[in-house]
C-alpha cells in the first residue's frame, strides 16, 4: 500500500508544556544543590528573616552575628531539647549556617546546612560555605521579587474576581429594578443634572401618552422635550415644578397634583418629589405619582353619606324627643295618681315607664352630642379657661356621694387656658369624668383625678380613675359608636351605658387636631388622656 492510500491516522495532541518555574525559585534551587555539594550533607535550606522561628537553628547566626559551625549540636544544653534536635521535627547533629546581607549591609536571610550525623570542623566547608553566602543575596532579591509578583498577581486576580462579582450583583440589581418598575401602580420620572428625562416607567409612559413603539431611550427623549413645553393638563407639567424644586433647591415635597389621561379622563394624584444625592452632590431629582381618583371619590362619597346620616340622626333625635317629653309628662301623671289612689301595682308599672323613657330621653341626648361632634364644620377656636370649664362639668354631673373627684392644679397653681370650641370641650370633659364616676369596683366609692397639663407643642387633658379599667386588646373597641366592648366593666349600682360616650370624646378630640388614649393607672383603673395640639 502507497502512502498515498494509507488510511488517516488519529492525531493526539501534545500535551501543554508545564509553565517554567519563576526565577527566584531556580536560582534558590541551584543555591541550595551547591550548599549540599559543599558541605556534603543532605539538608540545606535559605530561611529569609521575616520567616525565622524562635526554633529555628538559623536564628543561631543572628544571635552570634556571624557564621556558626557545631560538630553536634545535641551535645549543646542549649540546644539539647530544640524540636529540630530532640527529634520532634528531626534529629540534627551537624549544623553550619551563615548569615546573608542585602546590599545596605542588613542581614536578609541565613543559609543553614545540616546533618543528622556529627562532623568535625573542616576549613574548606566553612569556606565554601561563606563564599556561597555573599553570592545568596541576589538569590534573596529574586525570590523576594517572584514573591511579591505572585502577591500582585493573586491581589489582581482576587481584585478581577471582585470585579467580576460586583457586575454580576450590579446586573442583577439592574435586571430587579427593571422589574420593579416595569409592575409597580406607581409613575416614576426622574432627572439627571441637567434637567433631562432619565427614568420614564411604564405607567408614567402610559400616562404621558408616549408611543409604546419608542425605546427607553426615545421615551426619555421625548419626555424631557414634553417637560419643558408649555402645554398644561399632562402628567408632565403636573410633575414639573416638583421635580425642578427638587433639582435646583433640593426641596422634599408632597402634593396632591391633577392631568388628563390620553382617554380624556382627569386623573388626580399624589406626588412626592426629592433630590437625588451622591456624596452630598445633588446629581438629580425623582417624582413618583400615584393615582388616588378611585380613592378620593370613595373618600368624598363616604364623606357625604356619613354627613347624611349624622344629619339624620339630629334629626331624628331632636324630633323625638317632644313626644318623648310629652309621653314623660302623662306617665308622671299616671303614677301620681296610683300613688293617690294607693294602687302599688300601678305606680311600679308607671315608674318601669319612665325610667325606659328617661332612658330613651338620654340616648338621644348622646346621639345628638354625638352627631354634633362629628360635623363637617370647623370647631371655633376661642380661649377656654381650664378651670372654670371643669368646675363646669362637675356642676353638670352631680358628683355622686361618697364619690370624689381631684383637680389638680399646674405647675404654676392653676389649669392653662385652652383654646377650641367651648361647648364640645365641654363634652368631651363630661363624658370622660362621667365615665370615670360609673365604673367603679364593687364596694368601692368612685375616686377620679382631673388634671390639664400644657407643653410648648399641646395641651394634655387627663382623667385618672381606680376603678375596673379596660383590658388593651378592648380599648380600640371602646371607641367604636354603640360597642361598649367585650370586657365585663358596668357601671356600679346603673345600667350599661349607651357605647357613644368614648366615641364623642374621640370625635372631639380629632375635630381639635388631637385624640384620646387610654392607659393603665398604676395600682389598678383607667387613665384617658387626651392629646390637643396648639396649633
Amino acid at each position: 500500500m502507497t502512502p498515498s492510500a494509507a488510511a488517516p491516522s488519529a492525531s493526539v495532541a501534545p500535551a501543554p508544556a508545564p509553565a517554567p518555574a519563576p526565577a527566584g525559585d531556580r536560582a534558590l534551587a541551584a543555591l541550595l544543590r551547591r550548599v549540599r555539594a559543599a558541605t556534603g550533607w543532605p539538608s540545606a535550606s535559605l530561611e529569609l528573616v521575616e520567616h525565622l522561628l524562635p526554633a529555628s537553628l538559623g536564628v543561631l547566626a543572628l544571635e552570634r552575628g556571624g557564621a556558626v559551625h557545631l560538630p553536634d549540636a545535641a551535645a549543646l544544653p542549649a540546644l539539647a531539647a530544640n524540636p529540630w534536635v530532640d527529634g520532634r521535627l528531626a534529629r540534627t547533629r551537624a549544623v553550619a549556617c551563615a548569615p546573608v546581607t542585602g546590599p545596605g549591609g542588613e542581614v536578609v536571610a541565613v543559609l543553614l546546612a545540616r546533618d543528622e550525623a556529627p562532623h568535625p570542623p573542616r576549613a574548606e566547608r566553612e569556606e565554601a560555605l561563606a563564599d556561597l553566602a555573599d553570592v545568596a543575596g541576589g538569590v534573596v532579591a529574586a525570590v523576594r521579587h517572584d514573591r511579591a509578583l505572585l502577591g500582585l498577581s493573586a491581589a489582581v486576580a482576587a481584585a478581577d474576581e471582585r470585579l467580576a462579582l460586583a457586575e454580576i450583583g450590579l446586573a442583577d440589581r439592574h435586571d430587579l429594578l427593571e422589574g420593579v418598575l416595569e409592575t409597580v401602580d406607581v409613575g416614576i420620572v426622574a432627572l439627571d443634572a441637567g434637567g433631562r428625562v432619565q427614568v420614564l416607567n411604564p405607567r408614567a409612559r402610559t400616562w404621558a401618552g408616549l408611543s409604546t413603539a419608542l425605546d427607553a431611550t426615545g421615551a426619555a427623549r421625548a419626555a424631557t422635550t414634553a417637560l419643558f413645553a408649555d402645554a398644561q393638563g399632562t402628567v408632565l407639567s403636573a410633575v414639573r415644578g416638583p421635580l425642578l424644586a427638587a433639582l435646583a433647591d433640593g426641596a422634599t415635597t408632597e402634593q396632591q397634583v391633577s392631568w388628563v389621561s390620553p382617554g380624556g379622563e382627569v386623573v388626580t394624584g399624589v406626588c412626592r418629589a426629592r433630590p437625588l444625592l451622591s456624596a452630598g452632590e445633588r446629581t438629580g431629582a425623582v417624582a413618583s405619582l400615584t393615582d388616588v381618583t378611585a380613592e378620593r371619590a370613595a373618600r368624598t362619597e363616604l364623606e357625604r353619606s356619613n354627613a347624611e346620616l349624622e344629619s339624620f340622626a339630629a334629626v331624628a333625635a331632636h324630633d323625638l324627643r317632644s313626644p318623648l317629653t310629652v309621653v314623660d309628662g302623662y306617665l308622671e301623671l299616671l303614677q301620681e295618681q296610683a300613688d293617690e289612689r294607693g294602687d302599688a301595682l300601678a305606680s311600679g308599672w308607671s315608674a318601669t315607664a319612665r325610667r325606659g323613657a328617661g332612658r330613651m330621653a338620654s340616648l338621644l341626648e348622646a346621639l345628638l352630642a354625638h352627631a354634633a361632634a362629628g360635623s363637617a364644620r370647623p370647631p371655633r377656636r376661642e380661649p377656654v379657661p381650664a378651670g372654670p370649664l371643669v368646675e363646669a362639668v362637675l356642676a353638670d354631673l352631680a358628683v355622686p356621694e361618697g364619690a370624689s373627684v381631684e383637680v389638680l392644679a399646674g405647675s404654676g397653681g392653676s389649669l392653662p387656658v385652652l383654646v377650641g370650641d367651648p361647648v364640645h370641650l365641654h363634652q368631651l370633659l363630661t363624658n370622660l369624668v362621667g365615665n370615670a364616676l360609673k365604673f367603679t369596683r364593687p364596694g368601692m366609692p368612685a375616686a377620679v383625678e382631673v388634671a390639664v397639663l400644657e407643653t410648648p407643642s399641646a395641651w394634655e387633658v387627663r382623667v385618672v380613675d381606680h376603678g375596673p379599667g379596660v383590658p388593651e386588646d378592648q380599648r380600640s373597641a371602646v371607641f367604636r359608636a354603640f360597642d361598649r366592648g367585650a370586657h365585663a366593666a358596668r357601671p356600679a349600682g346603673g345600667p350599661a351605658g349607651h357605647g357613644l360616650g368614648l366615641a364623642t370624646a374621640q370625635r372631639v378630640a380629632a375635630r381639635h387636631g388631637g385624640r384620646v388614649v387610654l392607659e393603665d393607672t398604676p395600682g389598678g383603673g383607667l387613665t384617658a388622656r387626651v392629646l390637643l395640639p396648639r396649633a
